[in-house]
Formats: C-alpha cells, sequence, structure tokens
C-alpha cells in the first residue's frame, strides 16, 4: 500500500525490503533526483501510538546505518538522499495513508 501510494505521487521505486548485516529498509525510491529512503510503519489501532511515533531513535540509527550501506554498495555516496516514514493506519475504511517528508535526519 505504501509503494502504490508513492508512485501515485510519482516517486520511482528503486529497492523494497533491501537488507544488509545493519538492518533492512522497506522502500528506496527517487523523488526526482533525490534518493529517499523509506521505513513503513503501521499500526490497527491507537494503543500503541501513532505508526509514526513508532520511529525512533534507534531505529532512524538503524535505517541510517542500512541507507549508508546502500549507498557504498552501489557507489551513489554523492547523492542527495533524505529519510521518509509512511505511515498507514487500518482502523480506519479506507485504511488512512500517511506521508511525512524529511521525518529524520542523518
Amino acid at each position: 500500500m505504501a509503494e502504490e501510494f508513492l508512485r501515485a505521487c510519482r516517486y520511482t521505486i528503486v529497492a523494497r525490503n533491501y537488507r544488509c548485516r545493519a538492518g533492512e529498509i522497506d522502500l528506496v525510491a527517487l523523488d526526482g533526483e533525490v534518493l529517499v529512503f523509506v521505513e513503513v510503519r503501521t499500526r490497527r489501532g491507537a494503543a500503541a501510538g501513532t505508526p509514526l511515533e513508532s520511529v525512533v531513535g534507534r531505529k532512524q540509527a538503524q535505517v541510517v546505518r542500512v541507507a549508508r550501506h546502500f549507498l557504498a554498495a552501489r557507489g551513489w555516496h554523492d547523492r542527495d538522499a533524505r529519510f521518509d516514514v509512511v505511515g498507514i493506519r487500518f482502523d480506519a475504511d479506507p485504511p488512512a495513508v500517511e506521508h511525512v517528508r524529511g521525518a529524520f535526519d542523518a
């Protein structure tokens, strides 16, 4: 659902579920010339907070480490990059999608 949402926003998907020793990134996409590392979070209710609230320090650090690995593996050190979060709430019909561009910095 997050990938479909980003495609509708004219993003080009570069990788899905990219894994390395440091962890995983859900989606890697291009927004024009900017490489975007996307963490996707879902929730079914409000008890655990919003999907976006769940991407805190430790998870952010892991995503940054994986992004650095991704960039090094492709030799893309000179690319502009940012970190986005897509939150999907399944307690609404249809599910609510929220996209935060530049949700955190490296």
